[in-house]
């Protein structure tokens, strides 16, 4: 039996999702990963805004404020800025691709659970979206006070946090085999 896209296929009996119909095929995972680690690197060297006035112009990075804020003395929220919008990102998606790559060359990683369980931990601390509403908002509140320029940077970024969301929309954490723990038995053994 196919299932059309976006169908879900549920036990009637515990109502747990047997099979899900791909929304955008058995291969989004690992092209909308693919595609936000390459638009990663542009996203970091770019610039991302340029504010002025005056005739003063200063260009700013993706992690200009992550500098700043270390610089003032703000250390944790710089490390937190620098984690959630940038590394586990690009970690999260270097996950994705590492764990659909063997599935699709027909061979079985036997670190896929561990990754897996990483990439569902990591989800959780992968922000990028919220940056990119931070930098709007502030775009909106200092447009009225210095000339603001969005650099080619903050494009990348977006295009990449959407990349991050709909690879993690597509990546279907129950397609890898969970690493049965003592005591307990694997779910394929259960009734």
């Amino acid at each position: 039996m196919h299932l059309a896209p976006g169908e879900k296929a549920l036990c009637t009996r515990c109502d747990a999702v047997l099979a899900k119909g791909e929304r955008f095929g058995c291969d989004a995972a690992l092209v909308f990963s693919i595609t936000g680690l390459i638009l990663s690197l542009p996203a970091f060297l770019l610039p991302f805004i340029s504010a002025g006035k005056l005739g003063d112009q200063r260009i700013s990075l993706l992690f200009t404020g992550v500098e700043g804020l270390w610089d003032n003395g703000m250390r944790l929220l710089a490390v937190l800025v620098f984690l959630c919008g940038g590394l586990v990102p690009v970690v999260l998606l270097g996950i994705f691709a590492l764990l659909h790559v063997p599935a699709r060359s027909g061979g079985w990683s036997v670190v896929s659970p561990l990754l897996s369980r990483t990439a569902h931990i990591l989800e959780h601390w992968s922000i990028p979206e919220v940056q990119v509403l931070a930098v709007l908002v502030a775009l909106m509140k200092l447009g009225s006070l210095v000339d603001v320029a969005i650099g080619p940077g903050f494009w990348c970024y977006c295009a990449m946090a959407l990349a991050l969301m709909l690879a993690q929309h597509s990546f279907d954490f129950d397609a890898v085999a969970p690493i049965s723990s003592p005591g307990r038995p694997d779910a394929a053994t259960q009734p």
